[in-house]
C-alpha cells in the first residue's frame, strides 16, 4: 500500500512539472535539425512575432528546385514564401520566411519543435521528391 502511494505521488509530481514546462525540449537541446536528406536546413529562426525564417542548402548532387516548404509548430501550419527557388549543387538559398506572425505571438526564450516538409524537384529528370525533418530551438 505504501509503495502504491509513493508511485502515485511520483506520477503526479512528474505530470505537474511537465504541465509547467519544466520538461521543455528546447531548454535542453538548443538548436538542432534532424531527419533531412538531400536538402539541408542550414539556419533557422522563430521570432517573437511568430515568423519562421530559414536557409536551405542543396546536398542532392544535381540542380534542384525547391517547390514548397510546409512547417508545423503545435497545431499551426504555415508555408515559406518566395518559392519556387532553384539551387545548384552545394548552393544555399537566400533567407526564406513564412508570412509575418504565421505562428502567433511567441515568448522569447521558450522552446519549440517544428516539423518541416520540403518538396523539391530534380530539374534534369523532372522527378519530384519530399524530405522531412524536425527543427528544435528557442524563440529569438
Amino acid at each position: 500500500m505504501t509503495y502504491g502511494w509513493a508511485i502515485a505521488l511520483v506520477v503526479i509530481i512528474a505530470a505537474v512539472l511537465f504541465a509547467l514546462g519544466i520538461f521543455d525540449v528546447g531548454s535542453f537541446v538548443g538548436n538542432r535539425a534532424s531527419g533531412f536528406s538531400q536538402v539541408s536546413v542550414d539556419a533557422w529562426n522563430l521570432n517573437t512575432a511568430g515568423t519562421m525564417s530559414m536557409k536551405l542548402s542543396n546536398q542532392y548532387g544535381k540542380q534542384i528546385r525547391i517547390d514548397a516548404v510546409s512547417i508545423q509548430i503545435g497545431q499551426n501550419t504555415s508555408v515559406l514564401t518566395g518559392l519556387p527557388v532553384t539551387l545548384n549543387v552545394g548552393q544555399s538559398s537566400a533567407t526564406l520566411s513564412t508570412a509575418a506572425g504565421a505562428f502567433g505571438a511567441q515568448t522569447s526564450g521558450t522552446g519549440y519543435t517544428a516539423k518541416v516538409n520540403i518538396n523539391y524537384t530534380d530539374t534534369a529528370a523532372a522527378f519530384q521528391y519530399v524530405t522531412s525533418g524536425t527543427l528544435t530551438g528557442r524563440v529569438a
